[in-house]
């Protein structure tokens, strides 16, 4: 009885490791009976099931599975319509003004006394036109225009006599013209656009126009230089001095262009205008009796912006 004892005791004990319901037990009991014998790590391991979801390190079709699609970088383009049709008109441009230069000052002086011809008169000019569009085809517009122009030369016959020899006699011309303060319409022989349904407008490629109007310009002429007494019993002597009239006159005005499309507001404006004006001389050139010539023709390319 003795033996057999120990051998039940033993037993027992190996029940409570195999048993489930034994690992349930009070850990405290079981730590005092078998305080060296610790449960098999596995049972405290958690496996992921095939369900998970969330990235793991070192896993890239994981990470391909949950990165955010990229975000679209392309920035939208600007429609080529508008909603309504446009109501202003900006342009900004820059040409050419060629003047006629007719009459008693350029033919019978300038052109004639002095190294000058028409073409020398040509100057650059420069403006800005605000539109108002009065309907499909009818635009009311304001202008404001500048142009100048400086030129030397000298006499063509006439030379100062000097120990070293025959010198030019020179003098400078200017001629302004502006501030061109003028009122007009442009007339759309063609649609600028077109109406598709209640809102939508859509510019046209090519709109040709023509134009027409009024307005004050200001102007300048002045000379000053060397000069001749051509007359006189002191005819030959040469004097230095300088000449000046400024004043306003009235002018009229037609032309043509087009505006060629650029984007959806912005075009290319094309314009050819021709300018009718004249005004008396005072002053410093009074003795002409006949008006000076303010006419030309202006030629100008640039942008317009449609509001």
């Amino acid at each position: 009885m003795l033996r057999v004892a120990p051998i039940i005791t033993g037993i027992a004990a190996l029940c409570v490791l195999v048993s489930p319901a034994a690992a349930g037990a009070s850990e405290g009991s079981q730590a005092a009976s078998i305080p060296h014998i610790h449960a098999p790590a596995v049972f405290h391991i958690a496996a992921p099931t095939p369900h998970e979801t969330h990235p793991r390190h070192g896993d890239p079709w994981s990470l391909a599975e949950t990165a955010p699609p990229a975000a679209d970088q392309t920035r939208p383009a600007e429609p080529d319509f508008f909603f309504g049709r446009p109501h202003f008109t900006v342009t900004l441009r820059g040409g050419a003004f060629l003047p006629r230069a007719r009459g008693q000052f350029y033919e019978e002086y300038a052109f004639e006394r002095f190294t000058l011809d028409r073409g020398d008169l040509t100057s650059f000019t420069g403006g800005m036109d605000l539109g108002i569009w009065a309907g499909e085809r009818i635009e009311i517009f304001g202008s404001l225009d500048l142009a100048s122009v400086t030129r030397d030369s000298e006499y063509r016959d006439w030379e100062e006599i000097t120990d070293a020899g025959p010198l030019p006699i020179r003098q400078t011309t200017r001629l302004r013209t502006g501030p061109i303060l003028s009122l007009g319409a442009k007339v759309y022989p063609l649609p600028r656009g077109e109406q598709l349904g209640q809102f939508i407008w859509v510019p046209s490629n090519v709109a040709p126009y023509l134009s027409g109007g009024i307005g004050g310009m200001g102007y300048e002429v002045e000379q000053w230089g060397d000069w001749v007494v051509e007359v006189g019993e002191n005819m030959g002597d040469i004097f230095t001095d300088e000449f000046s009239h400024a004043d306003a006159t009235f002018i009229t005005f037609i032309g043509a262009g087009t505006d060629i499309s650029l984007r959806r507001s912005l075009s290319l404006n094309l314009d050819a205008r021709y300018i009718s004006g004249e005004d008396r001389l005072t002053g410093d050139f009074g003795e002409f009796d006949r008006p000076l010539d303010l006419s030309g023709l202006r030629l100008t390319a640039g942008l317009s912006y449609r509001l």
